[in-house]
């Protein structure tokens, strides 16, 4: 049967003010089965998209915010389909949308699909100044870093939940999905680096799937799907897989990641709701530096409500365990679960916001809370300021940091901005040790002593003090952009993840540096621009190469009067100086045989070439990846941790509705 014959149309005066709900206790279980086929995708029409939607209105495969009408009111006299009542929870994300100036860079779901990432790491390693941490290929540890950034300074969320570091002093991000995420926001200070992830928004009444599948070099293979009805089982269910594999850079060290994520929701209109999140995320490595497998899980409940206008607030609880699987006696007490317990709030009214955040950590090793500040407001016609405030209270300390940034609108296309940030940070270089390793073989009895028996973790507070200013240029399509750097650190802290965590802290001092970037159309070809960026340093740092760039010459042009054909190219470079890793390896002495210092291991001068093309055909994306395509060899984040040489990956992007 087609869709169009099992839609309803109704008067509006006959809909509730908000979705019918069920009681649980009141469900049969012929009810329940009627719920569940009902949520199961009929005939598919992915080729053709809906007859309301025009290309210059709304892209039929993006899943942006949903349109929201006032008081969940419908105009009088119009009428709406029984099955395209939908609801999202209030926003809560109210801060500036970002750009080179206020050091903020945002990819919506469409811009996600078309950069080509299949990891995080992937998609934020191509913000200008940012220095990715693999460990090796599909598997292995992996982190991104700016600035020299070391533990404590590189903060992930997902839905305001932070994912908190569970196996040292930063979150390795090989265990952080993007199955069912829509957006991301990359926030990059010279003090700190926080990355945003939220989930899926509905902007569609009808059931929506999303199949990425593909192959390439190495064995690589490439799976993530995400299935969403919104309405199902009285309010709205999505579901997402996702899973990647090769045989390892050299084809002999086979790993994988995969994940899954569920997430129910109930709601009251637009105006409330609750959320069941569930999301579990494992890395495998035949890699023998490194567990064999390590899984990270997360289960978290809100509650979200529109207090009054323009003021939402939000309460969570959530849970992040992390387990080992590993027989090696290094690994034998390492895994543990920390909860947390969060507050949130957030006010928007005439581009001015204000948003407020409190987390309760339970358990040794995190701080016991945390509160992030933040007011500001953002105006076309003037520009924009943010002032922030970040305290957390640790177990026998307290650290503190402040964040003032600004911009102003463009003048004659000139416009100038500037940030200063000032403050301590504190972190634990070492996992969770909370797992009690069961009896030897022979008998003898090694049971782990309790967690607070251990050891305490290695725990450090650092300092820095860190401005930015410079100014942007732009005329018809070219945009020119500067800034001047300076960083000042009493000391430096390894990332933390497993290839450098349990290193000293070295000493810190002054960075003076700048960055650049730039943006040229080329008139030869419509659609066709060259771009790139470059920040140098007086001096190298610990993870801060002395220069880090890239380049890329890039086509994007829809075609069609339907908008049905899109094509997206680029050709482009990345790569960084020489760069001193967190390992000490011996001891730096000077002409008279005085130690004056650790000697760091340094990883060689990095370079890849990759090209990207994908063609989007209505709602099918075919796209193809080539990374590092002049063959170049010796490839490494860490020392002797080899990159895959080469890799060409292709493969399908299919976004389908009911």
């Amino acid at each position: 049967m087609d869709p169009e014959s099992r839609r309803l149309t109704v008067p509006p005066s006959s809909l509730p003010a908000a979705r019918p709900g069920r009681r649980a206790g009141a469900l049969t279980t012929r009810l329940l089965l009627a719920a569940l086929l009902s949520g199961l995708p009929g005939p598919l029409r992915a080729q053709v998209p809906p007859d309301t939607l025009r290309p210059d209105t709304l892209r039929v495969d993006t899943l942006g915010p949903a349109p929201r009408l006032p008081g969940d009111s419908l105009p009088p006299g119009d009428t709406v389909e029984a099955d395209t009542i939908f609801y999202n929870l209030p926003s809560l994300d109210h801060r500036p949308a970002g750009g080179w100036e206020s050091g903020a860079w945002s990819w919506n779901h469409d811009e996600i699909l078309s950069s080509g990432a299949s990891t995080l790491v992937d998609l934020v390693e191509t913000v200008p100044g940012m220095v990715a941490l693999r460990a090796g290929d599909y598997g292995t540890p992996q982190a991104v870093t700016a600035f020299g950034l070391g533990g404590g300074r590189i903060r992930v969320f997902r839905d305001g939940f932070e994912l908190v570091p569970l196996a040292g002093g930063s979150t390795d991000l090989s265990r952080v999905g993007l199955g069912g995420i829509t957006q991301v926001r990359l926030e990059r200070f010279p003090g700190e680096v926080r990355i945003y992830l939220f989930s899926l928004e509905f902007n569609d009444g009808r059931p929506y799937s999303l199949l990425e599948a593909g192959t390439g070099d190495l064995n690589t293979n490439l799976l993530r799907g995400t299935f969403a009805n919104p309405t199902t089982l009285g309010g709205d269910l999505s579901v997402a897989l996702e899973r990647a594999d090769s045989r390892g850079a050299r084809g002999d060290e086979p790993g994988r990641v995969q994940g899954s994520w569920l997430r129910y929701q109930l709601h009251r209109g637009n105006t409330a709701g609750l959320a069941l999140d569930f999301r579990r995320m494992g890395s495998t490595t035949d890699a023998e530096a490194y567990a064999a497998k390590v899984t990270r899980t997360e289960l978290t409940i809100r509650g979200r409500a529109r207090l009054l206008r323009g003021l939402t607030a939000e309460a969570y609880w959530g849970r992040s365990q992390h387990d080992v699987e590993d027989t090696r006696d290094a690994y034998a007490t390492e895994g543990g679960r920390r909860s947390q317990l969060g507050l949130r709030a957030a006010w928007e009214q005439d581009g001015l916001f204000a948003d407020a955040a409190y987390r309760h950590f339970g358990g040794a090793a995190l701080p016991s809370g945390r509160l992030d500040l933040s007011v500001g407001g953002e105006r076309a016609s003037v520009g924009g300021l943010v002032a922030e405030l970040d305290r957390a209270a640790w177990e026998d300390t307290s650290t503190s940091a402040r964040r003032l940034r600004a911009w102003t609108r463009p003048v004659v296309g000139l416009s100038v901005f500037a940030s200063w940030e000032s403050g301590t940070y504190g972190a634990r270089t070492f996992p969770l040790l909370d797992v009690t390793p069961p009896p030897s073989p022979d008998g003898a009895d090694t049971q782990a002593q309790p967690a607070q028996e251990e050891p305490p973790p290695d725990f450090r507070v650092t300092d820095r003090t860190a401005s930015r200013y410079g100014v942007r240029w732009a005329w018809r399509g070219v945009a020119l952009s500067g800034a001047r750097l300076r960083i000042e650190a009493d000391s430096l802290l390894p990332v933390g993840i497993e290839p450098d965590r349990g290193e000293p802290a070295l000493a810190g001092g002054e960075r003076r540096g700048w960055e650049a970037w730039a943006r040229f159309p080329l008139p030869i070809l419509d659609g066709l621009h060259l771009e790139g960026s470059l920040q140098q340093w007086d001096e190298p740092w610990s993870y801060m190469p002395r220069r880090v760039y890239r380049g890329a010459a890039v086509y994007h042009r829809t075609f069609l009067e339907t908008g049905n054909f899109e094509m997206w190219a680029t050709v482009g470079v990345t790569g960084h100086d020489p760069m001193t890793v967190r390992r000490v390896v011996g001891e730096l002495t000077d002409a008279e045989g005085n130690v004056v210092g650790p000697e760091l291991a340094e990883v060689p001068f990095y370079q890849s070439w990759y090209g990207r093309l994908q063609l989007r055909i209505v709602t099918v994306r075919v796209f193809l990846g080539w990374d590092n395509f002049t063959i170049r060899r010796n490839l490494q984040d860490f020392p002797d941790r080899l990159l895959p040489q080469t890799r060409a990956v292709y493969g399908i992007r299919w976004t389908m509705w009911r």
